[in-house]
């Protein structure tokens, strides 16, 4: 049985070949549905561990890939609750990304991380555009990342 997302309720049954996915944690007492989180970096190892931090979590159920255009192909055929991406990436940006995302999937909840200053003005033409995401500081602890993500979106 494939699982849901509670966001757009498009079923997705595996994550691409090419990710890294946890399997569900064993320690997990109740059946609480885990919210499914895309993280896309071009930085494996960023994009790899962060996923494996909220895999560890009994949140959440991340999957990683590494550039805009596979993260978009997968989000067409599946769903996702979370989006976490860079900004700041080769041929499809972290931005752009988030609106074909928004498109497709309109209440899926939107992050992108930066540590570069150019995104002050990709902010500011996809706010004037009417897109409101929220932006978290790169690099972040990994406790902030479970806090916020637990937390409803600003």
């Amino acid at each position: 049985m494939p699982n849901e997302c509670s966001v757009c309720d498009a079923p997705w049954d595996s994550p691409p070949p090419d990710s890294l996915v946890a399997s569900k944690n064993p320690n997990s007492g109740k059946e609480e549905r885990r919210r499914t989180v895309l993280i896309v970096d071009d930085e494996h190892l960023i994009a790899d561990t962060l996923a494996e931090i909220l895999n560890d979590s009994s949140n959440f159920v991340a999957v990683a890939l590494y550039d805009g255009a596979s993260a978009l192909e997968w989000v067409r055929g599946t769903s996702i609750d979370i989006l976490i991406t860079d900004v700041v990436m080769p041929e499809l940006n972290g931005i752009e990304l988030a609106k074909s995302i928004k498109s497709i999937c309109p209440k899926t909840r939107i992050v992108l991380l930066s540590g570069q200053a150019q995104t002050r003005d990709l902010m500011q033409q996809a706010r004037h555009e009417g897109y409101l995401f929220e932006l978290w500081p790169k690099p972040m602890h990994p406790d902030d990342v479970l806090k916020r993500l637990k937390q409803d979106p600003v």
